[in-house]
Parts: structure tokens; sequence; C-alpha cells
């Protein structure tokens, strides 16, 4: 187990942190050549779309990974049943997503909009098998080529559309080329043995885990994306695509790390299903790793969010600096609540994950409405950044005690000192910063940077962290 999780990660680990870059240069030209408000408006348009790739099937690459009895000719006809039902969804996205966001955002360009990133929908739903197979035969280095290449490609259609002065589309055409790629890829790499067959034996061997994870990621959709439909509703498309800029940032250092984790711990862990007591030991490493990184960067983004939107995105985004700072402080409850599903699918117990999720959803809706309440940026920020706090504790506990027999106290144990660290960080910081302020952006952030990492290597030296975490990663 150890060298598939050193092979693993190492492969995901070169694409994520390669795809993170070719994302940020996306933004960063991107943003100097589109306003708040035409983000705004693809963010929208992408909510809908997030809903509509996991209706797609997004459960089922999971449940392919988690199931043992599946044959070849079994995933080609789940394959035909994933096509039609694609099919399917672009026809309802087309026809009603568009008119529906033309109607309560007062704008028809939402219509065209909509048709256009149709191609995402159908598409997602075609690769969910051979994501599967993928994943179940641990081909991570297959999978983090493609991820890597198709990131590439979508970076230069969509900003050379952009100097094009494709407004919009620009975006749009980032998101439709990526998937491509990823598409056309994916089919190179797999070979799935097609058949006419519409035989429901091998859709109903996976359907208990499907329809249990769907509804999870369903409830976790809406409660991560109910802040974008609100804001975007009642405080309008300017201010949500600032809130959105803010958060996108925030989202880099989250995706840096679970989505080199995350897709290595279920395919491995899911042969260890009944062994609670590895999969727990596991858990609590990996969060353990997520916290010390997590909190210091958190620290990091809160109380540089200034220069770090201007040198990135410019002056015209400065309304967005204050959800970044405050949202930042969310990274470590984000991070390690959206490492527990991991943990859920790996000891088969989806359908008290999607009770979870119904927990998850009460609090982090509340807490939105709550903010939406305040009528401004910072009140939503302030609420959304909170109720992940809250959330972490609520999914902490249910975690630790239906699926990994132990309690939340065990899971605060491992983030204690990373904590203690985010104290002294911040006092430090704070006392810091402003005797580390120049003009030139860049030399102000990598001043405030190296001083930043060295109070950082000091504390892990010091407290004897880095040894520890060196053996953790031996073993």
């Amino acid at each position: 187990m150890k060298n598939e999780f050193k092979t693993g990660i190492f492969f995901t680990a070169i694409a994520q942190y390669s795809t993170v870059i070719v994302q940020l240069i996306i933004n960063m030209i991107l943003s100097r050549l589109l306003t708040p408000g035409e983000i705004g408006m693809v963010t929208i348009v992408q909510v809908i779309i997030f809903f509509f790739q996991l209706l797609a099937g997004s459960a089922i690459g999971p449940a392919i990974i988690q199931n043992k009895n599946l044959n070849e000719k079994d995933y080609g006809i789940i394959f035909n049943y994933s096509v039609i039902f694609g099919i399917f969804l672009v026809l309802a996205f087309g026809f009603g997503g568009g008119i529906i966001l033309s109607t309560i955002y007062s704008n028809p360009i939402y219509i065209p909009l909509c048709w256009a990133m149709t191609p995402i929908i159908m598409m997602s739903s075609m690769v969910q098998v051979p994501n599967g197979i993928l994943g179940k035969e641990k081909r991570f280095k297959e999978i983090s080529i493609r991820l890597l290449l198709s990131g590439i490609l979508g970076a230069i259609f969509g900003i050379t559309a952009a100097f094009l002065h494709a407004g919009v589309y620009a975006m749009v055409l980032v998101y439709v080329v990526t998937d491509l790629t990823s598409f056309l890829l994916t089919f190179k790499i797999v070979k799935i043995d097609y058949t006419r067959s519409l035989n429901f034996k091998p859709v109903r061997e996976i359907l208990p885990f499907v329809k249990h994870q769907t509804g999870f990621s369903v409830i976790n959709y809406f409660y991560r994306n109910l802040d974008n439909l609100l804001v975007g509703k009642f405080l309008g498309t300017t201010l949500l695509g600032n809130y959105s800029k803010g958060y996108q940032l925030l989202s880099f250092p989250i995706t840096i790390f679970l989505n080199v984790i995350n897709p290595v711990m279920q395919p491995i862990l899911a042969e260890h299903e009944k062994n609670v007591v590895l999969i727990r030991d596991t858990y609590l490493k990996v969060c353990r790793l997520l916290a010390i990184v997590a909190i210091p960067v958190s620290i990091f983004f809160s109380l540089n969010a200034g220069p770090i939107i201007y040198l990135l995105f410019g002056k015209q985004w400065s309304m967005a600096i204050l959800p970044l700072s405050i949202l930042s402080l969310s990274i470590c409850p984000q991070m390690l609540s959206q490492s527990m599903s991991a943990i859920w699918q790996s000891r088969n117990l989806t359908k008290i994950q999607s009770v979870s999720g119904f927990i998850s959803l009460g609090i982090i809706s509340l807490c939105i409405f709550i903010g939406i309440l305040g009528g401004n940026l910072t009140s939503v920020s302030i609420a959304v950044s909170g109720s992940y706090f809250l959330n972490f504790i609520v999914s902490g506990s249910l975690l630790m005690r239906r699926a990994l027999d132990s309690n939340f106290f065990q899971l605060f144990k491992v983030i204690i000192k990373p904590l203690f660290l985010g104290i002294i960080l911040s006092v430090i910081v704070i006392l810091t910063n402003p005797y580390i302020s120049f003009s030139n952006l860049f030399i102000t952030l990598l001043l405030r940077g190296i001083v930043w990492l060295i109070i950082v290597a000091l504390f892990l030296v010091v407290t004897g962290e880095f040894k520890k975490i060196k053996e953790m990663v031996k073993k």
C-alpha cells in the first residue's frame, strides 16, 4: 500500500501543481480582459453546470472502484446508460437552463451561454465509466497526463479568444476545450468493451452506492454553491464576480492538496474496507499533514489579501480583498471536511455520508441566509467562513464515530499544534507586515513570504513536528 500511495501521489501532484499554475495564469489574464460583471455571469452558469455534471454520474467512477464484481462487459453496459442519460441532461439544460437563468437574472445572454456549455455535460456523462476503470486500475500516471494536457490546451484557446475580444465566451472556451481534450485522451487510453446490451443487472449492482453518493454530492453541491446563487440574485453579478474571485483564490491551496490526496486515497483504501484501524490511522495522518499546511497558508492569504489581489488581478478587483481575507480563514476546515468523502467511500458507508451531507446543508445554508440578510459581501463572507468551522466539527464527529470507531477528540488532537502555530504566526505577521510594505507588490509578497516561511520552519523544527512529518511520509 505504501508504494501505491507514493506512486499515486507523485504523479497526481505533478499534474495538480501544473494545472493550478495554468489556472492561475488564465485567471490573471482573463481578470484583466473581462469585467467583474462578465465573470459573474459565467460563474452563475458554472454553478448550474456543476449540478448537471453531478447528475451525469459523478458517483459512477467511485462505484466502479469500490465494486469487486463487475467485468469488462458490465462496463460497456453501464457506459450505454451513461450516454443515454447524458443526452437527456443536455436537452434539459439547453432548453431549460437558459430560460430559467435569463428569467431569474433578467438577462437574455444566459440562453446562448447555456447552449455553448452543453458539451461539458455530455462529455462529463460519457467519461464516468473510463474514469472509474482508470482509478480501479490505479493508472495514476495516465490520469495525471490527461489532466495536465487538457488544462494547457484549454488555457491556450481561452486566452487567445479573450485577446480576440470574445468576451464571456473566452471563459466558456476554456472549460469546453479542457473537457473535450480530457474526453478524447480518456478514450484513447481506456478501451471499453462496447455492446448494444441494455441489461440492467450491472447498473443494479452499483445502484445503491451511486444513489447514496449522488445524494451526498447533490447536497454538497447546494451548500457549496448556494452563496454564489444568492449573491448573484440579491447583490448583483458585479459583486458576485468579486466574491467568486476571492473564493477562487483560496480554493487553489485546497485544490493543490486535496486533489492530490483524495483521488489516491479511495482506490487504495477501498481494498482495506473492513480494516478500520488502518483507515483511521491513515486518515489521521493525512489530517495532521493537511492542518500543518492549511493553517499557515490561511494566515498568509488572510493577512496579505490586498497585495495578492492587486498583483494577480489588478486594481479593478479591490472589492474582492475583504472576501478573500475573511474566507481564507476557512481553508483548514474546508480541507479537512472535504477529505472525509474518500473515507466514507472507502468504508462503503455512503448512506451515512448522505445523512452527514443533509446536516451540513442545514448548517451552511442557514449561515449563508443570515449573511445575505446583512446585504453586503462582508456579512456573507463572515457567515460562510464561520459555517465551515461549525460544519467541520459536526461532520468530523459523525465520521469518527460512525466510520472510524473513535471520537472527535482524536481528530482534534492532531490539529492542536498546527492551531498553536497559526496563533504565533498571526501575531508575528501582524506586527511585521507594516514594516514590509513597498511600492512593488511582488517584492512585498516575496519578503513577507520569506518571513512567513522562516517562522513556520522554525516552529516545525523546534517542536519536533518536522521530524514526525518526515517519518510519516516515509512510512
